[in-house]
């Protein structure tokens, strides 16, 4: 992978996952019940479901690109399609301000660590977001697993950065949803319809 589509691949990331979902949310809980430093353990169960479920798409793509370049090229403009369709519900969706996800009732590290792998393996919707987001980052004429083990830690690292950023300003982002509560969606999906109308023309 060139330096300059890793940047644009983490440039994409960086803002697509600093839109709040049940993790960060679950992040932001456990940071105001058991504090920052002991939401790390949180954080790093998110991280490895994300890398478990960028695993599965990526043995998946590999398939794929090995036997089929054209069955790649409809992955890619199947891809571009879900975009579309995850920036207009994103733009539509106004965010929950509550948080309807089950508390650890301790501070126990293994259970903070196991919550966050849960709720982040329980959202169906990762895999589908890594099969349509990945490709369009992709060269198929390149080695898949070479791309992918650079993509995969990118999307990690940035993903645990933003839950830690959030739990470390709880009490704000709390009051900053409250404020603005549209303000966040606004962002991640004009910025997927963006990249969406870039790929389509690329």
């Amino acid at each position: 992978m060139s330096f300059e589509t890793w940047l644009a691949f983490a440039v994409a990331s960086l803002i697509l996952t600093m839109t709040p979902g049940p993790s960060i949310l679950l992040g932001v809980v456990h940071a105001l019940k058991f504090g920052a430093r002991r939401t790390i353990f949180t954080a790093l169960g998110d991280i490895s479901a994300n890398m478990l479920q960028m695993t599965i798409v990526a043995l998946g793509l590999g398939v794929v690109i090995a036997t089929s370049p054209v069955a790649f090229q409809v992955i890619k403009w199947f891809g571009v399609a879900a975009l579309v369709y995850m920036s207009v519900r994103m733009l539509r969706t106004r965010p929950a301000a509550d948080v309807s996800i089950d508390i650890v009732e301790e501070g126990n590290r293994l259970r903070l660590f196991s919550s966050g792998f849960v709720v982040a393996l329980g959202n169906p919707k990762a895999l589908v977001f890594f099969s349509a987001f990945f490709p369009q980052f992709m060269d198929p004429a390149l080695p898949v697993w070479s791309q992918l083990v650079v993509m995969c830690p990118t999307m990690a690292v940035l993903d645990f950065s933003w839950v830690m950023l959030y739990a470390l300003t709880a009490r704000k982002f709390l009051r900053f949803l409250d404020r603005h509560p549209t303000a966040l969606n606004r962002t991640g999906g004009s910025t997927l319809l963006g990249a969406a109308g870039y790929l389509s023309l690329s």
